[in-house]
């Protein structure tokens, strides 16, 4: 509980720039349940729709390749309304399998991660170039049109969202998820 407590002190840290303040992410503080696959470990702490994806992606240098606004939730992806700490993956699990296999595939306690949650992953961990430079991560909670899903990569060292069609199926991108 206190690596817990300390992770979510540095995001509380990160998320000031947001004007977010540090008791709202403190409140989260709560242990990861035991029901959940051991798959999602890293703690995030995801602003949802509290502020504005614009700037939220704007704030860590993520270049969007599509109008944020036009992303919408889908099956089974869940944009809160409020900050929530939510428990995902990075993508390597579902590495190679289409976003339509993983949306298909999500049970239990998992459940597609959105383009929030991707962002809040993007701005809360330290080491999210690091991730990406193994493999971008699609983001199969979230739809952009009927046949697009978007996906967070890193370019030359640049943050990106891009957007890849559903049934695409690559070695390079994996899937995340989250559960909360």
């Amino acid at each position: 509980m206190g690596a817990l407590s300390a992770e979510l002190e540095r995001q509380a840290d990160v998320y000031r720039g947001l004007g977010v303040q540090k008791d709202v992410i403190m409140r989260l503080l709560t242990p990861r349940p035991d029901r959940l696959p051991k798959e999602l470990s890293i703690p995030v702490v995801t602003l949802g729709a509290s502020v504005d994806l614009n700037r939220q992606a704007q704030f860590v240098g993520i270049t969007p390749y599509f109008d944020l606004s036009r992303a919408y939730d889908t099956a089974g992806g869940i944009t809160y309304a409020q900050p929530r700490l939510i428990w995902m993956q990075d993508g390597e699990k579902n590495k190679g399998r289409s976003v339509e296999y993983v949306r298909a595939h999500l049970k239990g306690n998992e459940r597609p991660a959105t383009l929030a949650d991707g962002i809040a992953l993007a701005i809360t961990q330290p080491d999210i170039k690091s991730i990406l430079r193994n493999h971008a991560v699609d983001l199969p909670g979230s739809a952009v049109g009927s046949v697009r899903a978007p996906h967070l990569d890193d370019w030359a060292g640049d943050l990106e969202l891009g957007h890849l069609f559903v049934g695409y199926a690559d070695p390079y991108w994996g899937s995340a998820s989250s559960g909360s």
